[in-house]
């Protein structure tokens, strides 16, 4: 056991750099998980400054602007479309959720109530009937006012849940993000500073905290940054497009909650699989209850469809294609493990830190470990 270790350490850890760059990860983590009430304006403006920095590029290269200037104008044009958000979009989404919670209350309690409605009648009737379809002695064990006294159950027992999970969950994460407003003016601050300041706090990166890293940094740093900030440039212009789309595309059919519908299919491109998975449920719901069992909800699900299929085939690949390189396992694992670790924000930034991990596992260096044991035997011999 000993000489594997042996072994093992010699391979991976030999090459200069090596320990003292796995020690700054290690602490790196430990200070983020328990630490992150104290470093979370840093940590926010971290992202930022990566996400807004090849907007400076942009600026520094193509329009010969000193860092300084373009820094400056990037975190104006930031700052002014942040409020614009918040003035004209954020209010619109927060009422149609307001109003949304406010109905399924009210629908759970007349679930409750075992008041049954249109929905409840149809729902138990087309049970009913496929139960009648099918071979004995299925269809004498069910009773018509026994499914329909199941029907009424089974969806007072998913309101009820589902107005828990909102209350319990989903609001003390909307008020924990509230508490946010209060970094309004040090998180740009910091943002501003860490962008106009890039290099300077680099060397001092280097120099005071990884003084043996350079080689290994050098090596690292470029491909790291590569996936991690394409995948993070392209989740936001991903979230963004699709929230656009599928708003207006709800708007036109005239479907309740179009704006909150849509910023919900918007944000559910963060987490692959599962939150495609969890916004379709209210997707089909919603216009089941506004509309009934019509023909016009086949219009609606086609379209969605049609905008998911085109996300899927044509606009994830364009913007992913070079950016992420993680198989479903791996994905899914990320989300479990960082969401389990940070809550919302550890499920934003898994996918990144999926791709840092599996970026340092492929190019981390490794030594091959001379067995020198053939040798001492041949010099026996």
């Amino acid at each position: 056991m000993i000489s594997l270790f042996k072994g093992w350490y010699s391979r991976h850890f030999s090459a200069p750099g090596t320990i003292e760059f796995a020690l700054v990860l290690l602490a790196a983590f430990l200070v983020v998980y328990y630490l992150m009430w104290l470093v979370g304006p840093l940590v926010v403006a971290l992202c930022f400054a990566y996400c807004l920095d090849w907007v400076v590029r942009l600026g520094t290269h193509k329009f010969k602007l000193k860092r300084m200037t373009s820094s400056a104008i990037t975190m104006i044009l930031f700052v002014g479309l942040s409020i614009g958000i918040m003035v004209f979009i954020v209010p619109k989404i927060v009422q149609q959720a307001n109003q949304f919670y406010t109905n399924l209350q009210k629908i759970s309690i007349t679930a409750q109530g075992e008041r049954k409605d249109d929905f409840d009648t149809l729902i138990a009737t087309k049970t009913y009937e496929f139960i009648e379809s099918l071979p004995e002695p299925i269809p004498s064990m069910f009773s018509q006012d026994e499914i329909d006294q199941y029907v009424v159950q089974t969806r007072s027992s998913i309101l009820s849940n589902t107005n828990n999970i909102i209350r319990n969950q989903v609001m003390p994460s909307v008020v924990n993000a509230m508490s946010w407003l209060m970094y309004m003016i040090i998180v740009p601050i910091f943002t501003f500073l860490m962008l106009a300041n890039k290099h300077t706090l680099q060397h001092r990166f280097r120099t005071y905290i990884l003084p043996n890293n350079q080689s290994l940094i050098h090596e690292f740093w470029p491909k790291i940054n590569a996936q991690i900030e394409g995948y993070i440039r392209g989740k936001i212009l991903h979230i963004i497009i699709i929230t656009i789309v599928n708003t207006l595309a709800f708007m036109f059919l005239g479907v309740n909650y179009a704006f909150l519908l849509g910023f919900g299919v918007g944000l559910s491109v963060i987490v692959p699989y599962v939150g495609a998975a969890v916004i379709t449920i209210p997707v089909v719901l919603i216009p089941i209850f506004q509309f009934g069992f019509t023909s016009y909800l086949l219009w609606i699900y086609a379209v969605y469809l049609i905008i998911q299929l085109l996300d899927a085939n044509v606009l994830t690949p364009m913007l992913f294609s070079k950016a992420m390189n993680l198989d479903a396992f791996s994905i899914l694992s990320a989300i479990l493990i960082f969401g389990g670790l940070w809550g919302f924000w550890g499920v934003f930034f898994s996918i990144p830190l999926a791709t840092f991990i599996r970026t340092l596992f492929l190019y981390w260096p490794n030594s091959e470990v001379v067995d020198t044991t053939k040798y001492v035997r041949k010099s026996k011999e």
